[in-house]
């Protein structure tokens, strides 16, 4: 127990540590994308915001450590409020912009009408980044992710294909657990974690996650929650 507490906060001191570096160049590169953005050419500024989008990146992946962290001590409180998840799920998808241009990558968004869901809308976006940025991350060069989004019965799913390295079933069935190693082709940092985080999410919603893979290297991921 003495072990675990102090394992404990050495990964909390690391998290601080990691954290406060990162926001102050995020905020350096905001600052001089703002002030200076007529005074450099477009490869510069494409390479400062391909620089810009990877501290975002990053800054995600320790706010992913640090919530991961709080749920072993802390249950899931969710902020139910209604919310139109087609504008998150864009909003989300513009945020990833700068992403999708370095990859050569396209998103398309097919949904038959404008979808209202109660839930809490901080969480479900901290699933939306986590599965459209694994989407891009996995995808191959120039080609197209589709995010299909309907609702039947009350319940509200969302899938999202992209074309990607076939997972193995035995691998498909864990991919949702805390601290697993896959194998090079699935293994970038933050997977996951970010995808165990989804699973709790989506879990305290009521919901469950979606993971297919098929071997002509399509894969889908997605999750399904009820209506409240």
């Amino acid at each position: 127990m003495k072990l675990q507490t102090k394992r404990d906060e050495f990964l909390a001191k690391i998290i601080h540590d990691l954290k406060t570096p990162t926001i102050a160049q995020i905020k350096a590169l905001e600052c001089f994308l703002t002030t200076c953005s007529d005074k450099i050419n477009q490869d510069e500024k494409d390479l400062i915001e391909l620089t810009l989008n990877s501290c975002n990146y990053m800054q995600k992946l320790i706010d992913t450590f640090s919530f991961v962290h709080k749920l072993n001590y802390e249950e899931l409180v969710l902020n139910y409020e209604k919310f139109s998840l087609i504008e998150l799920i864009k909003n989300t998808i513009k945020e990833l912009n700068i992403l999708l241009k370095y990859y050569n990558l396209k998103i398309e968004l097919k949904y038959d009408e404008e979808i209202i869901i109660n839930g809490d809308k901080l969480q479900i976006k901290r699933v939306l980044d986590n599965l459209i940025s694994n989407s891009i991350n996995y995808a191959f060069k120039n080609s197209i992710i589709y995010i299909n989004v309907d609702t039947k019965r009350g319940d509200t799913t969302v899938e999202i294909k992209n074309n990607s390295p076939y997972i193995e079933p035995k691998i498909l069935k864990e991919i949702f657990e805390k601290f697993k190693t896959y194998p090079s082709n699935y293994n970038k940092a933050g997977v996951g974690l970010g995808l165990y985080l989804s699973k709790e999410i989506i879990h305290a919603h009521f919901g469950k996650m979606i993971a297919k893979s098929y071997p002509d290297n399509i894969n889908i991921f997605g999750f399904i929650i009820p209506e409240k």
